[in-house]
C-alpha cells in the first residue's frame, strides 16, 4: 500500500490530470525570456574576483601564494593539510599534528599543491583536490577558501558527494564553509537509484534545507548506449524547480513533458513527492469504468498522511447513468490506517442513497426500493499481544447483495466476519475463532448460513521420548448456529502416539495409534438430506462417536547416483486398521465436504480435512515413486498409488465419486518433467479400475525463453453423481517479446463439455527502467461483476517512475 501513495501527488490541483484526460498540449513556440523569469533572493550575496566569474573553461586564480619551506610541496608528492574555517586572517592553520580544540570544525583536504596568502587570507588547493567534511566530499581541480568571507570556491571538474548517495556535478561552485549555501553552475545530479537531475544553476539555500534549480531536467531514463547525446523516452523541464528537503516535495514552475524530445504536455504549476518519499498527502491515482447496467463511474481518492503511523483515504465516486439511476450520484468511501506499538489496523466504510432492487431469493417477489441506504464496512488488524499470543480480525459486510458489484468494491461470493485469537508455544498451538458469513449470490439465502461463535482449535505435540516416540493431542469445540435451519454443538478430541524409526539399512517406518472421539449435540437435521434448513422429518439429540485407528507407514528409498543422472526409486506401503462406523446422516457434515482422492491425500491416515465425517474402515494403501534429476537442473518425477478397503460402508452416499467408494480405490497419479530449462510439463489423473475409465485429467505445460513464452492446460472432471455433471475445458496463455521493451499477450479458456467461451483476452506492453506502458482488454461472458450477459474489461495503464501514472479500467 505506501508503494501507491506516491502516484500523482497533487496532479489534480496543478492541472497535469486536465490535460492528460483532454489530449496533448503544445507547449508555446516562443519561451519566456529568462530576465521575465524572477531571480532568487537569498540571503547571501557572492562577492567574487572578477576573474573568477564562471567561463565555461578551468578557473585559473590571478594571485600566486609565497613560496614558503612549510607549503612548497613536489607535483609529484601528496601533501595533506588541515585547517579550521572562520578564524582570523592571520591566523595559519593549526600546525600538523594539533589537535582541535572544542567547537572546532575540521575539514580534512588533500591535494598535489597547497599554497596559502596570509595577506588576503587565501588558502588555494591544486590538482586532484579533495575535501571531506561531515560527511560530504568535494573533489574540483582548483578550491580556493577565503578566511574572511568563510566561503569556498571550486572550479573545474567540481563532484559534491552528499551522505546519503546522491552524486553532484558542475563546472564551478561557490558555498559557504559548510557546504549548505551557495551556487553551482552547469549543475547536473546522479541520485542513488540512477535517476538524472540537470540545471543550468542550483542554488542551495536556507542551511540546505531548498535547492532551487533554473531551467532544470529530471529523468530517471538511462542515456541510449549507441548514441548518449539522443534525447531520453521522457523527461520533464521546468524553467524554476524548487527542492523542499524538509517537506519532502519537489514543485515545478512552468514545466512540460517531453516525450523522446517532442513537448506533449504543459503545466504552469506541479508538484510531486521527493524521490526518496514513500507516504505524503495527494491525490492518488483515478479510476474509470463504465458499462451499460451501471453507468459512467469516475473515483478520485485523496490520500492524506496524519502521522508517521497512522493515514486516510477519502474517494468519492461520482456515477452517471445506469439502468436503476435516472439522475447523476455518488459514493463516499473512508479508510482508515494506522500502526500501533504491537500491530496494525485498516477501518474501510461507503454509503450513497440511490434506488435499488430487494434482495429477495425469486424474482418476481422482489420489488424496488426508492432513496434507499446502500454501503458496505470492512477492515483487518493484527495485533501481539505477547512472544506467545496474537489476535485480529478481518470483516466485509454490506447492506445488499448487489452494492459491491455496482461500485466494483471487491464483490465475492462468501463475505466472511472473523475475529481470532492464536497462541503458538513450541510444537503446539492454540486458537479461539468466531465467523459470521454473508453472501452476495441471489441463489442463496443468508439466513440458511452459519454463525459459528467459537470455534476452538488446541493442537499439541510433545517432545520426543523412548526411541523418539511422542505424543500428541488434537481438539476441537464448535458452536454452529443459523438464523433458520439446523444447528450443531460439537466436541471432538485425538489423543495420538507416534513412533518414527529408521533402520541401518535407510528404510523408514512409523507407527501411529489414535482415538478420535466426537460429541454431536444437534438440532433440526435432516438425516435424509442434506438441507440446510430442512421442512419436516428432523433430528434433534446428542450423538457420541469413538473410533480407534492405528496406521503403519513403511517406505525405501533406493538411490542411484551417476555424473550424469541420479535416480531415486521409492517403494511405499501403509496399512490402516479402523472399524467401519460412525458416518451417520444424523450427524450433518459442515466440514467435510470437499473431498477428492489425488496423489496429495493418498497416503494420509485421514484422508478428510473435516471432523464430521471420519474415514473409517482398513485399507492397505500401495504405491511407487520414481524420481530422476540431472546436473543442469533437469528433473522427473512419476507417482502411483491405489488402496484396497477391506471393508467399508458402501452405502456412505459421501464417498460417491470422490474415488474410495469401491474395495479397489481409483489409481492416482502424477507425472512432473523439467526436461530442458525452461520446459515445464505435468500431468495428474485419477482411474477408476472398476468402471476402467478416467475420472480426472489434468495436464499442464508451459516454456519460456528471452523470446516468448507460452502456457496451457487441460482438465476433466468426471460427475459426481450427486451436484455436478462432467465438466471439461482447456485454456492458454501466450506472449511474446517484439523487442527488448515492446511484449504482446493472448489468452482463452474453453469449456469443451457445453462447447462455450469462458474468457479470451489480450495485451500489448512496453516495459523499461523508466517508463511502463500498456493496455489489455478481456470479454467474459456472463461474468459475476455486472449484472449482465456478459463483460468487457480494458485497462489502460501509463506509469512514469518515481513521478506516479494512471490506471484507467474500463
Amino acid at each position: 500500500m505506501a508503494a501507491k501513495r506516491r502516484g500523482l501527488t497533487d496532479i489534480v490541483m496543478s492541472g497535469l490530470l486536465a490535460a492528460l484526460c483532454a489530449g496533448l498540449v503544445g507547449w508555446p513556440q516562443q519561451a519566456m525570456a529568462e530576465e521575465q523569469v524572477e531571480e532568487l533572493k537569498s540571503e547571501f550575496r557572492p562577492t567574487l574576483p572578477k576573474a573568477m566569474e564562471p567561463k565555461g573553461v578551468e578557473l585559473k586564480s590571478e594571485f600566486r601564494p609565497r613560496a614558503a619551506p612549510t607549503s612548497e610541496a613536489s607535483p609529484a608528492t601528496e601533501l595533506k593539510s588541515e585547517f579550521k574555517p572562520g578564524t582570523r586572517p592571520v591566523q595559519r592553520p593549526p600546525a600538523a599534528g594539533r589537535p582541535a580544540e572544542a567547537g572546532e570544525q575540521i575539514i580534512n583536504l588533500t591535494a598535489d599543491e597547497v599554497g596559502h596568502d596570509e595577506n588576503l587570507g587565501i588558502f588555494v588547493a591544486r590538482g586532484n583536490v579533495e575535501i571531506l567534511r561531515e560527511g560530504r566530499i568535494v573533489k574540483a581541480d582548483v578550491v580556493t577558501y577565503n578566511e574572511r568571507t568563510e566561503r569556498i570556491t571550486a572550479a573545474g571538474n567540481v563532484v559534491l558527494i552528499e551522505p546519503d548517495g546522491d552524486v553532484q556535478f558542475a563546472t564551478y561552485a561557490d558555498v559557504t564553509d559548510d557546504v549548505k549555501e551557495g551556487i553551482l553552475y552547469d549543475f547536473r545530479m546522479l541520485m542513488k537509484d540512477y535517476a538524472r537531475l540537470a540545471a543550468n544553476r542550483a542554488y542551495r539555500v536556507e542551511q540546505d534545507t531548498k535547492e532551487v534549480l533554473r531551467k532544470g531536467v529530471y529523468t530517471p531514463c538511462a542515456p541510449c548506449a549507441e548514441d548518449p547525446s539522443r534525447a531520453p523516452l521522457w523527461q520533464v523541464k521546468a524553467y524554476s524547480a524548487t527542492r523542499d528537503k524538509v517537506k519532502k516535495t519537489i514543485t515545478y514552475h512552468d514545466a512540460w513533458l517531453e516525450m523522446f524530445g517532442v513537448p506533449v504536455l504543459y503545466t504552469p504549476w506541479f508538484r510531486h513527492p521527493d524521490f526518496d518519499v514513500d507516504r505524503q498527502s495527494g491525490m492518488l491515482t483515478p479510476e474509470l469504468h463504465f458499462s451499460s447496467k451501471n453507468g459512467l463511474q469516475l473515483s478520485t481518492p485523496y490520500y492524506h498522511v496524519l502521522g508517521p503511523d497512522k493515514d486516510i483515504t477519502f474517494t468519492p465516486i461520482l456515477t452517471l447513468g445506469g439502468e436503476d439511476q435516472d439522475r447523476p450520484g455518488g459514493v463516499a468511501m473512508l479508510e482508515y490506517r494506522q500502526r500501533v506499538v504491537d500491530g496494525r489496523f485498516r477501518l474501510e466504510g461507503s454509503g450513497t442513497v440511490e434506488n435499488r432492487e430487494s434482495d429477495e431469493r425469486r424474482e418476481e417477489e422482489r420489488r424496488l426500493i426508492t432513496n434507499g441506504f446502500r454501503g458496505h464496512v470492512e477492515g483487518d488488524g493484527l495485533f501481539d499481544i505477547d512472544e506467545n499470543w496474537r489476535t485480529g480480525f478481518d470483516f466485509k459486510a454490506a447492506t445488499d447483495k448487489t452494492y459491491l458489484r455496482r461500485f466494483h468494491l471487491g464483490s465475492r461470493d462468501i463475505l466472511t466476519q472473523t475475529a481470532y485469537l492464536e497462541g503458538f508455544f513450541g510444537r503446539s498451538f492454540a486458537e479461539a475463532q468466531a465467523y459470521v458469513f454473508r453472501t452476495t449470490d441471489d441463489d442463496i439465502e443468508n439466513e440458511e448460513l452459519p454463525i459459528i461463535a467459537p470455534m476452538l482449535d488446541y493442537n499439541f505435540v510433545g517432545e520426543p521420548g523412548v526411541a523418539g516416540g511422542y505424543w500428541g493431542m488434537d481438539a476441537n469445540f464448535m458452536n454452529l448456529r443459523r438464523l433458520e435451519g439446523r444447528e450443531v454443538v460439537r466436541l471432538a478430541a485425538n489423543p495420538y502416539w507416534t513412533l518414527p524409526y529408521t533402520s541401518a539399512l535407510g528404510d523408514m517406518y512409523r507407527l501411529t495409534l489414535q482415538m478420535p472421539m466426537t460429541l454431536h449435540s444437534v438440532h433440526e437435521v435432516d438425516p435424509d438430506s442434506d438441507d440446510r434448513d430442512p421442512s419436516g422429518g428432523t433430528f434433534d439429540g446428542t450423538l457420541v462417536r469413538v473410533l480407534p485407528k492405528a496406521s503403519f507407514d513403511w517406505r525405501y528409498p533406493f538411490i542411484r547416483p551417476s555424473t550424469t543422472f541420479t535416480q531415486v526409486i521409492e517403494p511405499m506401503v501403509q496399512v490402516v486398521g479402523a472399524p467401519d462406523m460412525g458416518n451417520t446422516g444424523k450427524i450433518p457434515n459442515e466440514d467435510s465436504r470437499a473431498f477428492e482422492l489425488d496423489d496429495t491425500n493418498i497416503f494420509l491416515a485421514d484422508r478428510f480435512a473435516g471432523l464430521d465425517r471420519k474415514d473409517a474402515g482398513s485399507r492397505a494403501t500401495y504405491g511407487a515413486q520414481w524420481s530422476g534429476y540431472a546436473p543442469g537442473g533437469g528433473y522427473a518425477n512419476v507417482f502411483l498409488g491405489q488402496s484396497f478397503q477391506f471393508e467399508h460402508d458402501e452405502n456412505d452416499e459421501f464417498r460417491t465419486g470422490t474415488g474410495i467408494d469401491d474395495d479397489l480405490t481409483d489409481v492416482v497419479g502424477r507425472l512432473q518433467a523439467r526436461p530442458i530449462r525452461g520446459l515445464d510439463l505435468s500431468y495428474r489423473f485419477r482411474f477408476d479400475v472398476e468402471d476402467t475409465s478416467f475420472q480426472r485429467h489434468e495436464a499442464r505445460a508451459s516454456h519460456f525463453n528471452r523470446y516468448f513464452s507460452v502456457s496451457g492446460a487441460y482438465a476433466f472432471i468426471a460427475s459426481d453423481g450427486i451436484e455436478f455433471e462432467d465438466r471439461e475445458q482447456v485454456s492458454g496463455y501466450v506472449r511474446a517479446n517484439l523487442s527488448d521493451y515492446w511484449s504482446v499477450n493472448a489468452r482463452s479458456a474453453y469449456d469443451l463439455e457445453r462447447e462455450r467461451l469462458l474468457s479470451i483476452g489480450g495485451g500489448l506492453r512496453y516495459l523499461d527502467e523508466c517508463f511502463d506502458l500498456g493496455f489489455s482488454i478481456s470479454y467474459v461472458p456472463g461474468g459475476d461483476a455486472e449484472e449482465s450477459e456478459g463483460e468487457v474489461n480494458a485497462l489502460f495503464t501509463i506509469n512514469f517512475r518515481n513521478l506516479g501514472g494512471l490506471d484507467i479500467p474500463y
